[in-house]
C-alpha cells in the first residue's frame, strides 16, 4: 500500500523542527505546522559528563559532545522532511551556564557540521560550587525567584571571583540552548527567553529586564 499522496499542485505541509537539549539526552522531532502531529522523532544520549576539579561539588559537561549528539539526531531525520522545515523551536535544561568567544565559538566544517571552538564547559543546573556563604555575599536579586547554586548568574559570579582569567577568555554567555540558537541562526549577540533568564537569576520577569544596577 502506498503512503499518503499529495494532490497535484498542492504543496506538502510545512514542518517545525523541535529540539530539546536535556541533562543527559538530546531529542528532536518534526511536527506538522498544520495539525501539530509529530511526523518524525529521535533522541540520543550525550554522554557529555566531565570530571570536575571540584569533585562532587562540580557538575560540568562537554559542549562539543552535546552538539555532536544533536547533529547526529538531526541527520537521522529524512532529508525530504527537513527541506519542509520553516521554523525551529528550541528548549533545554534550565539554569546552566556556558561561555564562548563571539566570532570564535564555533565553525562549520567541510561537511556542513558545526564544531565548537572557543567554548567553555557547560556548568549545569546541578553544579554546587556556590555555597550558602557565597550566595549570601551576593546582592539580593530583584526577582520572584531566590538565587540558588546552579543558577547561571550565581555560577558566573563565582567564576568571576575565583577564576577571573577563565572568564576573561570569553565575551558571551548563556544556557546551552542559547548557544545552539546562536549557532544555528548565526547570531553575534546571544538571545535568551524570559523563562531561561528567570532561571539564571537577577531577572525581573514583570519588567523583563536584568538587575544591572545590583
Amino acid at each position: 500500500m502506498s503512503g499518503p499522496q499529495t494532490s497535484p499542485g498542492k504543496q506538502p505541509p510545512h514542518l517545525v523542527l523541535g529540539i530539546d537539549i536535556g541533562t543527559t539526552t538530546v531529542k528532536v522531532c518534526l511536527v506538522s505546522a498544520h495539525n501539530r502531529q509529530v511526523v518524525q522523532s529521535g533522541s540520543r544520549e550525550t554522554k557529555s559528563s566531565l570530571a570536575s576539579e571540584l569533585g562532587p561539588l562540580g557538575s560540568e559537561q562537554d559542549v562539543h559532545k552535546i552538539c555532536t549528539a544533536l547533529q547526529f539526531c538531526v541527520s537521522r531525520l529524512p532529508k525530504e522532511s527537513l527541506v519542509r522545515v520553516t521554523h525551529v523551536a528550541v528548549s533545554g535544561q534550565m539554569h546552566g551556564c556556558v561561555l564562548w568567544k563571539k566570532g570564535n565559538g564555533w565553525k562549520r566544517n567541510n561537511f556542513g557540521r558545526y564544531e565548537t571552538e572557543q567554548v567553555s564547559v557547560l556548568y549545569t543546573w546541578q553544579d554546587g560550587r556556590c555555597s550558602e556563604e557565597f550566595l549570601a555575599s551576593l546582592p539580593k536579586p530583584d526577582s520572584h525567584l531566590r538565587l540558588s547554586a546552579g543558577h547561571g548568574c550565581a555560577t558566573l559570579l563565582w567564576l568571576a571571583r575565583n577564576k577571573p582569567d577563565l572568564v576573561a577568555e570569553y565575551d558571551a554567555a548563556g544556557t546551552v540552548q542559547d548557544l545552539v540558537v546562536a549557532m544555528i541562526a548565526g547570531l553575534e549577540q546571544p538571545v535568551m527567553s524570559a523563562q531561561n533568564a528567570a532561571g539564571w537569576g537577577y531577572f525581573d520577569t514583570e519588567t523583563r529586564t536584568w538587575n544591572i544596577d545590583r
